[in-house]
């Protein structure tokens, strides 16, 4: 296969307008207990601002302003407005199970499961609380008691359209195959046009030796949803198993030329939570463009890539691939050591031991090598800063990079203000390289600047792109009074809910002098779906009336709340990008 690699030009692709989401956990199947149309993924926020409760709300404008902050996925929030409604009543109808999805929402699986246990309870016959538990037992890997669960709302509801699928994933998940294609069918005949259903089965059809059936149940999960991180979880198990990596190659291609063009306008003056999801989101995509490569045995592309992504977001999948590509490599010490920060990360994962144990040999003590790995990990994270200003505490910091590495601006953010001098100082940081080619991209990350009188040097920890706290960023906040005149919905539920996209005419003038990009769109969604208002947040300006003339064509599915029909606010990035070369 010849090989390809991502530059400059990945960002001349054929035209393509798309709606960016959030991160896509595949897998991950739930719905919201208090309305049926809001698509979340329970990691994408981590708990945001907190919005002061007023006493006297009733019980109904507590669900209503819940409801709200569900759709602007500020789960948070919700999480406090229906810990009120419990204490308030606990016998309220779906107080308890609410509660318990919302937990779920917010990794706190614990609390959700505890949550989801009163409300069998309060009400046994619960039409929606035994899926829910199983959730919350599965995040938790309790992978046989969330199966019982499952089971349990399926005999309750036999045509239930979360829990054969979400018992399918588990069983994928416990690699009892034969069992996931038999929920996971059934699944896909009650919801036909759920995206996650047949992405798992094609999951399941690979370790069944059936790679024609998964290779076509993967592609149509990609019809069902042709957005990037779609592109990009589809392209992964292509590549686990080698099932046809032209097209997963085209897939990630697709995803990471998306985020490029996202990034492209990213400003400290103007940060927003998307801005802030995007460094991991492109991580996971290199990631996967880096395994791609490694079944190909093309092995420095592989290393290049794969090492950038472990990077800026250090997951252990992340580690384990680029121990695995360094061992391949011949760099055993290498591949050790990434193996053993793998392992600091998630000491639960079993095939990541063994390939250590095998490495290492057999009189390796092996839970010490994990040990050392967490003193690994953090000095891969953290960077010398002198203490010039003689300064003690702790503070954190946005900084802005492009490739070189190249300082394109520093922002203090919270923590000890005596250390805000420093953020004339980090721009003259040395940072790792973190980035695969010398392409056009700005790329947040978020450090924690640690500094003593004592010492003369600081320590700037850089944060994992998966653990960014973004509570000081803008935030649609609900209203307890119960204001349901119009819904404020994230870009990624809109997009879910669009029935009809126009694509927009690529402007001449911009094709001929190769003007490609985002336009931002803030846009009011009428009761019918149809688009009523637009106003233009950014974008150039050869291609922001093309953009406008093509959403306005377009119609989404009526949001509902409370079963009537809600106007919606949200917003819409449209993509222009150009076409690409043919690679030598």
């Amino acid at each position: 296969m010849a090989s390809f690699k991502l530059s400059k030009n990945i960002l001349r692709f054929a035209a393509i307008v798309c709606l960016v989401v959030a991160p896509l956990i595949a897998q991950e199947r739930g719905q919201p207990p208090s309305q049926s149309t809001a698509d979340t993924d329970p990691k994408v926020e981590k708990p945001s601002k907190v919005v002061k409760i007023i006493p006297e709300a009733s019980e109904q404008n507590l669900i209503l302003a819940a409801d709200q902050a569900v759709r602007a996925r500020d789960y948070s929030t919700a999480a406090q407005l229906l810990e009120k409604l419990a204490a308030t009543d606990p016998n309220y109808r779906n107080a308890w199970n609410y509660l318990g999805w919302t937990y779920n929402a917010l990794g706190q699986y614990e609390k959700a499961e505890v949550a989801l246990r009163k409300a069998i309870a309060v009400n046994p016959a619960d039409s929606k609380a035994y899926n829910n538990l199983g959730q919350a037992l599965a995040f938790q890997k309790k992978y046989d008691e969330a199966i019982s669960q499952y089971q349990k709302q399926i005999e309750i509801n036999p045509k239930d359209q979360w829990a054969h699928a979400n018992l399918g994933r588990v069983y994928v998940l416990m690699k009892r195959y034969e069992k996931a294609i038999g929920e996971l069918e059934i699944a896909a005949a009650i919801s036909p046009n759920d995206p996650s259903i047949p992405f798992n089965l094609g999951r399941a059809y690979a370790k069944t030796n059936e790679p024609d059936k998964a290779a076509k149940a993967l592609e149509k999960s990609v019809q069902l949803q042709p957005i990037p991180t779609r592109w990009n979880a589809v392209a992964y198990e292509m590549a686990v198993d080698r099932l046809d990596l032209q097209q997963a190659e085209k897939y990630a291609q697709s995803a990471i030329s998306a985020a490029l063009l996202q990034m492209q306008d990213t400003s400290l003056e103007h940060l927003s939570r998307e801005d802030a999801s995007q460094a991991s989101r492109i991580a996971s995509y290199w990631d996967t463009w880096g395994w791609i490569r490694f079944q190909e045995n093309d092995l420095p592309e592989a290393e290049k890539y794969v090492r950038c992504a472990w990077m800026v977001h250090s997951l252990s999948v992340d580690s384990d691939h680029l121990g695995q590509i360094y061992e391949k490599l011949g760099k055993k010490s290498d591949a050790i050591r990434m193996y053993q920060m793998a392992l600091a990360s998630d000491p639960s994962a079993t095939e990541t031991r063994e390939r250590l144990g095998a490495l290492a040999g057999p009189d390796a003590k092996i839970d010490q090598m994990i040990e050392e790995g967490q003193r690994l990990l953090k000095e891969s994270r953290t960077i010398a800063v002198k203490n010039s200003h003689q300064a003690e505490g702790f503070a954190e910091f946005w900084i802005l990079l492009s490739p070189g590495p190249k300082v394109l601006g520093v922002k203090y953010v919270t923590g000890d203000e005596e250390l805000t001098p420093f953020t004339k100082d980090l721009e003259s940081v040395s940072y790792p390289d973190t980035f695969p080619e010398a392409i056009e991209l700005r790329l947040l990350r978020r450090g924690r600047l640690a500094c003593s009188r004592s010492s003369t040097d600081c320590h700037l920890q850089m944060i994992s792109s998966l653990n960014v706290q973004t509570d000081e960023l803008a935030v649609t906040l609900p209203s307890v009074a119960g204001d349901v005149g119009r819904a404020r919905i994230a870009g990624s539920v809109a997009a879910a809910k669009l029935i009809n996209k126009v694509p927009p005419v690529y402007p001449a003038l911009a094709r001929q002098t190769g003007i490609q990009g985002v336009v931002k769109l803030h846009a009011i969604l009428g009761k019918d779906g149809t688009v009523q208002q637009l106003e233009v947040i950014s974008g150039h300006p050869l291609l922001v009336q093309a953009a406008l003339d093509a959403v306005r064509q377009w119609t989404y599915q009526p949001t509902l709340l409370e079963g009537k029909p809600v106007e919606v606010d949200t917003e819409i990035d449209v993509f222009f990008q150009l076409q690409q070369q043919k690679p030598q």
